[in-house]
């Protein structure tokens, strides 16, 4: 302990597809319009970190960004969280951050994160403030109770945000009502493009609960049965062949979740000088962003993400290749097999 004020530290959690890395570049918006030095923490399921990409062009100005991949940070990444965030304890006033966003992937439970503070390392220097869990109300309202780690993610919040209200009221409606009948006493928000309404809770004034006697023993999860791959693009991908592929993929396994970045062929760089556009697949619904160039000026490197369950990798990977439309003597990478 070194006598100064503790660094406060919200972890937000929830599904694949959520709507969790909105939320957060939204945080992270307020807290530097207010001042504040903030770093974020993002954990991601697969070998590299589409989410960081997105973050670090909304928010050039955040005192720290650390991406965390191919690993859960609630278990395998653990250590690598502790060394992140004692690096940002022990800086100098006027670097050190006074805030951290934790993000993590939507397949860990947050159970083992709950107990942060206590970390050697980081007695005394760290203060957890809250948890807040995103839930998607495009997801089936069924979840809540054949989904154990989603129950987790819920049953753990100090605040709910139920998002994408906006494009399903109905369903906004049929989710709140299960929120509301199985967790009473937890806040809960609905969202519209990750933003809260007026009034709405603070999440980093969030009253964290003990855990339940047994809970740690008990820890259901599903992140051992999910499989990630990715692939690097080397040139502009066919828009249309893009949306096809992502809204009726392959029969063969379940996919939880597609994101990433990429030029599209025959579209134009824009105003802003930057020609790569990010898009995400969740809950069936493909959503595609234009994404600024990072505060170095050096565009995110193109790149596709799929994590599900049961996947054929190598046809996968296939597809996406043949996405490509190379520039006039050009050639595209021809996968092997083996």
């Amino acid at each position: 302990m070194d006598g100064r004020a503790p660094l406060d530290i919200l972890i937000v959690t929830g599904p694949l597809g959520a709507g969790k890395t909105t939320v957060v570049n939204r945080l992270l918006k307020a807290e530097v319009a207010a001042g504040r030095r903030v770093a974020v923490l993002i954990n991601e399921f697969g070998a590299v970190s589409v989410d960081g990409a997105l973050v670090d062009a909304e928010r050039p100005e955040l005192a720290g960004v650390e991406n965390l991949v191919n690993g859960c940070v609630c278990c395998s990444l653990r250590d690598d969280v502790v060394a992140a965030l004692r690096a940002w304890c022990d800086q100098a006033d006027g670097q050190r951050p006074e805030r951290v966003v934790l993000e993590t992937t939507g397949l860990a439970d947050p159970t083992d994160l709950l107990d942060l503070e206590h970390e050697a390392a980081l007695e005394g220097r760290l203060r957890l403030a809250g948890l807040l869990t995103v839930v998607s109300c495009l997801s089936p309202v069924d979840h809540l109770k054949t989904k154990p780690l989603l129950h987790r993610q819920v049953a753990l919040a100090s605040l709910v945000h139920l998002s994408k209200a906006d494009l399903d009221p109905s369903a906004a409606v049929a989710w709140e009502g299960e929120l509301r009948s199985a967790f009473r006493h937890i806040p809960l928000v609905l969202t519209r493009h990750g933003q809260a309404p007026e009034g709405s809770p603070d999440p980093w004034l969030g009253d964290l609960r003990p855990l339940p006697d047994g809970w740690a023993a008990s820890a259901p999860t599903s992140f051992s049965e999910a499989r990630s791959f990715s692939l690097t693009w080397d040139h502009p991908v066919d828009p249309s062949a893009l949306e096809a592929l992502l809204l009726a993929p392959p029969t063969q396994g379940d996919v939880l979740r597609a994101k990433g970045v990429c030029v599209f062929a025959g579209w134009a760089a824009r105003n802003d000088g930057s020609d790569r556009w990010a898009f995400q697949l969740a809950d069936g619904r493909l959503e595609i962003a234009p994404l600024p160039l990072p505060g170095n000026g050096m565009p995110a490197t193109c790149m596709a993400v799929v994590i599900g369950t049961n996947l054929d990798a190598a046809q996968w990977k296939g597809r996406l290749r043949r996405l490509e439309v190379p520039p006039e003597g050009a050639r595209r990478r021809i996968p092997l097999k083996g």
